[in-house]
């Protein structure tokens, strides 16, 4: 079973010791992508490729629920973990 931690430990050992998005400084490993070129939060990826920052977060998951809310892309990155993790408890 793998705990928020878990998967937040699991995200940082893809990513050097101390990464951030090179655009905004944001640090949570659970939203960083990483390529040959540099580290971007995943909001900060997005608008780079010209792309809307938002996803629609299924409430109570795809599975439960068809409601959804527009919510950013680092937001929805959390929420997704927090929602992965519930499921393993």
């Amino acid at each position: 079973m793998m705990s928020l931690d878990d998967e937040r430990a699991r995200c940082a050992a893809t990513l050097p010791v101390g990464a951030a998005c090179e655009a905004c400084g944001e640090d949570d490993p659970l939203v960083l992508n990483s390529d040959d070129r540099m580290i971007l939060c995943a909001e900060c990826d997005a608008i780079a490729r010209g792309v809307e920052p938002f996803e629609r977060h299924h409430i109570g998951g795809r599975a439960v629920s068809p409601i959804t809310v527009r919510v950013p892309l680092n937001m929805h990155r959390r929420l997704t973990a927090r929602h992965r993790a519930w499921l393993r408890s």
